[in-house]
């Protein structure tokens, strides 16, 4: 046997167990409630794709349609097959006649059976047959393809849900589809070269969802007829769908709206919202018409994973921010406080707002020369832009302790900047010491607002998963990659257990250690079907038990460099094995 298939047979058990679904993108990447539409979803390893899941009721996968790779053809197959599709579109499905000499043409099942094809199928075919294939820009992970067939309930709630394939090859990581109650409108399907182009989408009653996918160097277009004097919000959702890609600088979509009034002028643009790359447009329409909403990248760029949606409302809809931060803590508004000497005995939670350009909020408190201070200042995690920075002054008035960004080690969520302040210090001298938050670089507004935690420390702990599923064969362990994020000093042990997984060796996290790889074992289910699970964590906080969920996650890259953690909502162990196959298009 030679060396290269000894070394390929001895690493092909690793390369399997590597070999987790991965779904790329989804388009379009929602529905509108009480409808059933195709999705074309790309990604790699889809092999052997069974069914999905989308969990929250009212979602069903009704088919799975698997797309052939396609080989590149000669010129002569290629000619044949554009007559094919050309003839089809008049009607007419009647195969050409073969030329004389077919030795070198290639095999595809759906070239073989163009007449059978719908047209999203079609359209996929004359695609691959008419863009020129870069190899150079070509991206591994998009390679693979799959049409899924999705049914979403009239009573659906809306709102966005985690879908998931899964197959002979296990359950893949998430991605969003949302599920909305206005009506979408997709951009145009392609057509090739030669053929009229079709007619810009006329969207006229609103709210609406407009779904595209900016290929490279593409500006998608839409024509809204907007009245005159009326309020109107167009919020895209692209990046957010795919937070962090590997290949690409700056590691993700970054897409622009331009709206342009009847008479062609420019009316409004929109880039970021604050620190958000997914733009939202406000825009009051100053004469009634037809104006034009154009989508594009922001570098020109483009790739079959820069999708995107539109939804576009008829009123102002003002500045949205994410979940707020210490939900269990008391919360006081910071105008009644700002006058006060806060008792920080027990921790306070104040909530506030840098309202213009410079401002400062200043706060005072007692304290006792060697009390131990936390203030945490959360503003950047739950979506405010400020940039905040702290600094506390003693009795005297000199710093004792100062704080611009505090990040963690690990990059947690989809916030590319984690610039929250963090203090931890003991009070050098008993007497009244005064807080100021500011932001860095002196903005300010009505969305610059901030959550203060003053007080003691708090000591717990967070355990997050690197992945939120495990594919495993049926009677095999695998293994669990775990961070732990220590709050306030807390340095104890953590202890993992499960009632839905069979946990296997160590399950205690060492004191003070931060990164655990935990051992689960593939019970032997009869069914493929990927299983829901919950991991626990328990440690000693303060002589009490602390117990919470661990939070999945599934490992991104950015920009060939900076690896971040997106948490996902539910955890599953899949299994590994089986035959091919899956739900098929109906007949």
């Amino acid at each position: 046997m030679k060396i290269g298939n000894l070394l390929f047979l001895l690493l092909l058990p690793a390369s399997l167990a590597a070999a987790d679904p991965y779904i790329g993108y989804l388009y379009p990447a929602g529905a509108q409630a009480g409808t059933t539409v195709r999705v074309l979803v790309g990604g790699q390893n889809l092999q052997g794709i069974r069914d999905g899941i989308v969990p929250g009721g009212g979602v069903s996968i009704r088919s799975i349609t698997a797309v052939p790779s396609f080989p590149a053809p000669d010129a002569t197959q290629r000619k044949y097959l554009l007559e094919w599709l050309a003839r089809i579109e008049t009607g007419n499905r009647t195969a050409p006649e073969h030329p004389e000499k077919t030795d070198s043409w290639r095999k595809n099942l759906w070239w073989e059976k163009l007449d059978q094809l719908d047209l999203l199928e079609r359209t996929i075919v004359t695609r691959d047959l008419c863009v020129r294939r870069n190899a150079l820009q070509a991206t591994p992970s998009l390679r693979q393809m799959a049409i899924v067939e999705i049914s979403v309930a009239a009573d659906a709630e809306p709102g966005a849900r985690e879908f998931r394939l899964w197959g002979r090859n296990g359950i893949s990581a998430p991605k969003l589809f949302y599920v909305d109650r206005a009506p979408h409108t997709p951009e145009p399907l392609y057509v090739r070269p030669g053929r009229p182009k079709p007619p810009t989408p006329l969207v006229t009653r609103f709210p609406a969802v407009l779904d595209g996918q900016i290929m490279p160097g593409e500006t998608d277009r839409f024509r809204l007829r907007l009245e005159a004097g009326k309020f109107y919000t167009m919020t895209l959702v692209g990046r957010k769908l795919q937070p962090f890609i590997g290949d690409a600088v700056p590691g993700h979509f970054q897409p622009v709206l331009r709206l342009l009034r009847p008479d062609g002028s420019e009316a409004a643009f929109a880039d970021d919202e604050e620190f958000n790359p997914d733009p939202v447009l406000r825009f009051r329409a100053d004469a009634d018409g037809e104006y034009l909403l154009e989508v594009r990248d922001n570098l020109h760029r483009g790739r079959e994973d820069f999708v995107y949606r539109v939804t576009v409302e008829p009123r102002e809809i003002p500045y949205r921010f994410g979940e707020e931060p210490f939900p269990e803590l008391p919360r006081l508004e910071a105008d009644r406080v700002a006058e006060q000497i806060l008792d920080i005995g027990k921790p306070q939670l104040i909530a506030g707002t840098l309202a213009a350009p410079g401002a400062r909020a200043q706060f005072r408190f007692q304290a006792r020369a060697g009390e131990r201070i936390v203030i945490d200042a959360a503003a950047r995690r739950f979506g405010s832009p400020l940039d905040g920075v702290l600094r506390v002054t003693g009795p005297d008035g000199a710093v004792v302790a100062e704080a611009d960004d505090s990040p963690s080690d690990l990059n947690i969520g989809e916030c590319l900047q984690q610039v929250d302040p963090y203090l931890s210090f003991a009070a050098p001298a008993d007497g009244v010491y005064k807080i100021e938050l500011r932001d860095l670089t002196g903005a300010g507004g009505e969305s610059y607002r901030y959550l203060m935690r003053i007080g003691p420390p708090l000591p717990g702990f967070q355990v997050y998963a690197a992945k939120s599923m495990l594919n495993l064969r049926r009677n095999e362990s695998g293994k669990w990659k775990l961070y732990v994020v220590r709050q306030d000093g807390f340095d104890g042990a953590v202890t993992l257990s499960s009632d839905t997984l069979r946990l296997e060796g160590e399950v205690t996290i060492p004191a003070g250690q931060n990164e655990f790889t935990l051992t689960v074992r593939n019970t032997g289910a009869k069914s493929l079907k990927p299983i829901p699970a919950v991991i626990y964590a328990a440690g000693r906080v303060d002589g009490k038990e602390l117990r919470k969920p661990v939070i999945p996650c599934d490992e991104f890259i950015q920009a060939f460099a900076y690896t971040h953690l997106l948490p996902a909502r539910e955890f599953y162990l899949g299994t590994v094995g089986g035959a091919a196959g899956g739900k098929k298009r109906p007949k």
